[in-house]
């Protein structure tokens, strides 16, 4: 996961383009859309056209009150509702989640114009604030022991219709008999 955080915001990191440092450096987010492109641009010029190309969006971390590191918790017992998706999520309201929808506006942007199908987990994933392993390891305060795990997924559900999705998109992809 592409999380703005977790660089340092005194040294602009460096990126490249034709082997040469881009100059002024770019901020990460702008960054991001370089190499995004420049990925995907990549995968266009040495896959084979009838290859099916996927790129999977991110998957949604369920922080709420800060990040991991500050107070930050994901033990929820509940499927979120749909009213409060864009107040996790949302980068105008600038949470802790809203990475997961930042970097995939970026991936879309990048994706535009290629062959490249997106493979898109991440809304569906929202909602499922109850499935990471933060409070279902099965110990007594198994949070306060082991911590928080707000990235991972653990029930059954989310991963398995990851799984189903892709399945379908393999399938109608030969189906279409373009494979």
């Amino acid at each position: 996961m592409w999380n703005t955080y977790k660089f340092p915001k005194e040294t602009p990191l460096v990126f490249y383009e034709g082997g040469k440092p881009i100059e002024p450096p770019l901020g990460m987010h702008d960054g991001l859309k370089v190499v995004l492109k420049t990925m995907a641009s990549y995968i266009e010029r040495e896959v084979p056209r009838k290859t099916l190309k996927l790129w999977r969006t991110q998957s949604p971390r369920h922080f709420y009150g800060g990040e991991w590191d500050h107070n930050g918790s994901c033990v929820s017992d509940r499927l979120l509702e749909e009213h409060e998706l864009d107040s996790w999520f949302d980068p105008r309201f600038g949470g802790v989640n809203k990475d997961a929808r930042m970097v995939n506006s970026a991936i879309q942007e990048a994706l535009a114009g290629t062959d490249i199908q997106l493979l898109n987990l991440t809304y569906m994933s929202e909602f499922r604030a109850d499935a990471h392993p933060a409070i279902w390891l099965g110990k007594k305060d198994a949070v306060a022991v082991y911590g928080q795990d707000c990235m991972h997924w653990c029930l059954a559900g989310v991963t398995d219709t990851w799984v189903d999705i892709l399945a379908a998109q393999i399938l109608h992809y030969f189906l279409q008999g373009k494979g």
